[in-house]
This record gives structure tokens, C-alpha cells and sequence, in this order.
């Protein structure tokens, strides 16, 4: 078993030791693993289990400490700052819910391990209320798409304010995607804030790892977000999500992170939504590897000196068709989708 796996069942609790306790260059090897997969907190937690003997030596135990350190300090922003935002949403007479890291590390047994970039908010309401709401507040969102919205009310954190949860590529699937997850929203609460359920964070975080999957790149942090989602989801609950997930044309990408779950973090069976496509699942987890978090060791997603808009716009198409094999029902309206976003925030004003 690569040393990397194992410090990943360690971290979870499903193993206690390494095999063979790794070198110098092991280490340097699995901390550069951590860091492209934004998981260095987590599996720190992992090392903290380990005997003296098998931890990495001085001073990479150090730097792996304060790293750690940081993020725990991040998450602890994060939550002043979701106390915040109650405020603010509760003089604006907005509903809103919290979506993605900072939702999602509640469910991990060290909330404060999970690496948070930006904090999501999802906000009930039409799109034009709610930009008029921010700017009426002093707070004009910039960079709006049909999705989101960055508001600049931090100077130390990033801000998307979601209009849509998520989104696909196919406009029919998209369509029927969206109206799951407002059935399935969390507002009508006694708070102006919330946080999902297991069911909707079922179909939205298969949605979002889909998405980013084809468009930029999937790492395993998203994964281990959604082996704690699966862990907490109520087993009742498994056929209705796959049902839906079956409608939303996700059923093999579905069964490969099953697949990918198991041969990551080691989820039992009693847990899957579908049994796991081993084969498509392979893929999955080489390409998950290769990729790093959101994508950063891909070079397809690298943005060149001189690249004008047309040919960025071909290259982001390139990528995604690299999977039309695979998922065809997707992939075949991804140039369409991104054409007409970018002719949407032409007609609103919101190319700038």
C-alpha cells in the first residue's frame, strides 16, 4: 500500500501504524501530497496518532505543525465570521444557509483540521433582490455569474454569495437539478442562518465534485467531504438520493466515487449509494491524484502570458470534452453553457 493511503486510513481511525515506517524522503514525498490535496491538516491529525518512531523527522514535523496551526486559525475566523454574516443577513431580512468547507468541516470529528478557502452563502430570493440588498447595504457584488456573486465584506476572506447552489451543463438536467435543491432547502428556520441536511449535501456535493471534475479538476479533499456526508446520512435516506442522482445523469460518476471511497478511505459497503464502477472508479482516483485539489497540478489549467479569450475558451472546452466519452449527456453542452453565461452578463452588465 503507497505510504500516502495509509496515512490517510490512519488519519481516519481505520489503521494505527505504517507497514514500513517512511524515510526522509517518504516524508517530503507525502507533505508535497498534502499540500496539492489541501489535506495537510487532517492528515496531521493522522501523524499525531502515529509512535514517536514513525512521525516525520525535524523540521518537517515543525513546518507540518503550523501549517496546521494556520488552519485551525482560519476555521476559527471562519466561524466569527458565519456569526457575522447572521447579523448582516438578519438586518437585510434575508435567509440564507452556509455551504461547502465551512458547512462541511462541522462534520468531521476535528472541525478545525479541514482546510476552508472562502465561505459559501447561499441566500434565498431572486438575484436582482439580493444584489440590490448587498448594494443598498455597501456591499456591491462583483464578478456576478447566473451562480454566484463575490461580495468584498472581509478584507481577510473571501466572500461567494449563491444565487444557485450549484449548477450542470445541460440545461434540462440543470433545470431539474435546481428545483431538488430548493425543495430540499434548509430555510424556513426560526434563524436567518443554516446549515444543509444530509440529504441535500448528498446531491449537492455529487453535483459540485461532478462539476469540478470536468471543468477544473477534483482533489481529495472534496472526497473525504463527502465520505463524512456518507457517514452521517441516514441509511433511509440512500435510495431516495440515488434516485435523484440517477434523474441528474450522475449515476456512473456516482459509482466511481463509490468506488473511489473505498479504495481511498476505506467505506464500507453498508454505506454506498450503488455499487462501485471499479473500473471507471480507477480513473477517478488516478485522475484525482494527478489533478491535486481544484485542480492545481494540471497544466490544462494554466492560464498563458498572451492567451486571449478565444483560445482560453477553446482550452476550457478541450479539457472538459476529454471526458464526453464518459458522460456525454454533460459534456456535450458545456461550449453552449459557457457561451451563453458569458452572452447573460453581457446583456446585465456584468462583464467588467
Amino acid at each position: 500500500m503507497h505510504p500516502f493511503r495509509k496515512l490517510l486510513l490512519i488519519s481516519l481511525g481505520r489503521a494505527s501504524s505504517f507497514d514500513r515506517t517512511p524515510s526522509e524522503k517518504d516524508w517530503k514525498l507525502l507533505y508535497s501530497m498534502a499540500r496539492s490535496q489541501s489535506l495537510q491538516g487532517v492528515l496531521y491529525g493522522g501523524i499525531l496518532r502515529l509512535d514517536q518512531g514513525q512521525r516525520p523527522p525535524e523540521p518537517l514535523l515543525g513546518r507540518w505543525k503550523e501549517t496546521a496551526g494556520r488552519i485551525a486559525a482560519i476555521h476559527s475566523l471562519h466561524e466569527d465570521h458565519v456569526r457575522e454574516l447572521e447579523t448582516l443577513l438578519e438586518r437585510l431580512h434575508l435567509q440564507g444557509c452556509i455551504l461547502k468547507g465551512t458547512a462541511l468541516a462541522r462534520l468531521y470529528p476535528d472541525p478545525s483540521e479541514r482546510i476552508c478557502g472562502d465561505i459559501d452563502l447561499w441566500i434565498k430570493g431572486n438575484r436582482s433582490d439580493i444584489l440590490r440588498a448587498f448594494r443598498e447595504e455597501g456591499h456591491p457584488l462583483r464578478d456576478v455569474l447566473y451562480k454566484e456573486g463575490k461580495a468584498d465584506i472581509f478584507p481577510d476572506t473571501e466572500l461567494e454569495i449563491h444565487f444557485h447552489p450549484s449548477k450542470m451543463y445541460n440545461p434540462f438536467l440543470n433545470s431539474r437539478l435546481q428545483r431538488v435543491l430548493e425543495r430540499w432547502a434548509p430555510f424556513g428556520g426560526e434563524t436567518p442562518l443554516t446549515y444543509p441536511d444530509m440529504r441535500f449535501n448528498a446531491v449537492f456535493c455529487m453535483a459540485h465534485m461532478f462539476h469540478h471534475y470536468l471543468e477544473g479538476g477534483l482533489g481529495l479533499r472534496q472526497l473525504m467531504d463527502y465520505y463524512y456526508v456518507l457517514l452521517n446520512l441516514d441509511p433511509s435516506l440512500r435510495k431516495p438520493v440515488m434516485d435523484t442522482l440517477r434523474k441528474l445523469g450522475m449515476k456512473r460518476f456516482t459509482a466511481s466515487v463509490m468506488a473511489a471511497l473505498r479504495y481511498n478511505f476505506g467505506l464500507e459497503e453498508e454505506f454506498f449509494l450503488c455499487p462501485p464502477d471499479s473500473i471507471h472508479g480507477k480513473k477517478l482516483v488516478e485522475d484525482m491524484i494527478a489533478m491535486g485539489n481544484f485542480g492545481v497540478l494540471d497544466s490544462r489549467n494554466y492560464t498563458y502570458q498572451g492567451e486571449s479569450a478565444l483560445k482560453r475558451f477553446l482550452r476550457k472546452n478541450r479539457r472538459v470534452f476529454s471526458n464526453l466519452r464518459y458522460y456525454p449527456r454533460e459534456v456535450v453542452w458545456a461550449p453552449f453553457s459557457k457561451l451563453s453565461q458569458w452572452v447573460w452578463r453581457r446583456l446585465h452588465g456584468y462583464m467588467q
